[in-house]
């Protein structure tokens, strides 16, 4: 990114969390989420507010300062409020028959399943998160009556899908061998004969029975340039062809835009059109969140987390050409694979 589009960039994170001070004290972990960008840019901004007396910290929020109301006023900054809707917080998801009752019966199996471990660099998303993601996939008219794979279900999906009882098959394929004995337990338990669980390596090609099998794919993998389209490129194998949907997740918090784009343009070459993002959808348990320090990083000494502060946005991606892997055959990779310059963590 040019200079000019650097301090552009810098002046719209800074407006946003000048505007989040304008109609109340903020924590911490509320400007993390209000600046919508890298961490160690909202960082920059949080902290040259505090430098340049806009912001103060009083042991528990930052406040605007007079100088930063005055500042804000200039601006017309109070003159707009905040516009997402109240009810489903801007993502446009409401969670209805049937899957309020889904929520309810998939929080008490949830509550069961293995904690999150750093060695898949795993961090669970809410209960909430995981069945609208499903309500958002009936909405489009990719659940019902379709063959579904999941690359990585951490998060439980697939048992959230089959208690719906809207897809046609599920098909789980995981590297973490207690999440595949804990979905096939849950499914054999229920007696869900089209829910089926493999260990899978991401680094492994797709194997030959899964290829060309499915309608919708969803995946939630590493923010790497490199890691997040060897995911996708391996879905983009087990999808039928054009017409086939596939959604994932990225956070912008360790993810520039200049790293979007390099992804975005990877999807384009595997045959798909982008029809959907929703950002901020997807929200993450805290205490599952692996290797992250966010607390070391505030410019001031911050309390626990009060609010589910990393967020990632949903992609939507439709089949619209032949599918193109990027990928074949085995993939090595090594600790770059997981964690790239901009991981916000700490080893």
């Amino acid at each position: 990114m040019s200079k000019v589009g650097i301090a552009a960039e810098s002046r719209r994170i800074d407006t946003l969390l000048l505007r989040a001070l304008c109609f109340g004290p903020k924590s911490y972990w509320e400007l993390m989420r209000e600046g919508k960008a890298q961490t160690h840019q909202v960082l920059k901004a949080l902290q040259s507010l505090l430098e340049g007396e806009l912001a103060a910290y009083n042991g528990d929020r930052f406040v605007i300062t007079e100088k930063g109301r005055r500042q804000a006023e200039t601006m017309g900054l109070e003159r707009v409020a905040e516009q997402r809707c109240e009810v489903c917080a801007g993502r446009g998801i409401v969670l209805r028959p049937p899957f309020d009752s889904v929520l309810a019966a998939f929080q008490d199996i949830a509550a069961m399943r293995p904690k999150a471990t750093p060695d898949f660099d795993q961090g669970y998303v809410t209960p909430e998160t995981t069945v609208r993601r499903l309500a958002l996939m009936a909405q489009q008219g990719d659940l019902m009556g379709r063959d579904i794979l999941l690359l990585g279900d951490d998060d439980l999906t697939s048992i959230a899908a089959a208690l719906s009882g809207l897809p046609r098959r599920i098909c789980v394929l995981d590297v973490d061998e207690r999440i595949v004995r804990f979905v096939r337990d849950v499914a054999q338990d229920q007696g869900w004969d089209h829910v089926h669980a493999e260990v899978y390596d991401v680094r492994d090609e797709l194997p030959s029975h899964l290829r060309g099998q499915f309608d919708v794919f969803f995946t939630d993998p590493v923010d790497t340039v490199k890691g997040l389209l060897l995911f996708l490129s391996r879905c983009t194998e087990g999808v039928r062809g054009p017409g086939a949907a596939g959604y994932f997740g990225l956070s912008y918090l360790e993810a520039s835009w200049r790293k979007w784009r390099q992804i975005q343009q990877g999807i384009l070459d595997m045959g798909f059109a982008i029809t959907d993002m929703l950002s901020a959808f997807q929200d993450y348990l805290l205490e599952d969140i692996v290797f992250l320090d966010w607390a070391h990083m505030a410019p001031a000494p911050v309390k626990e987390p009060d609010i589910p502060f990393y967020v990632s946005t949903v992609y939507r991606l439709e089949m619209v050409e032949e599918p193109r892997p990027l990928f074949f055959g085995w993939v090595e990779f090594e600790q770059d694979f997981y964690y790239d310059e901009e991981f916000c963590g700490k080893e």
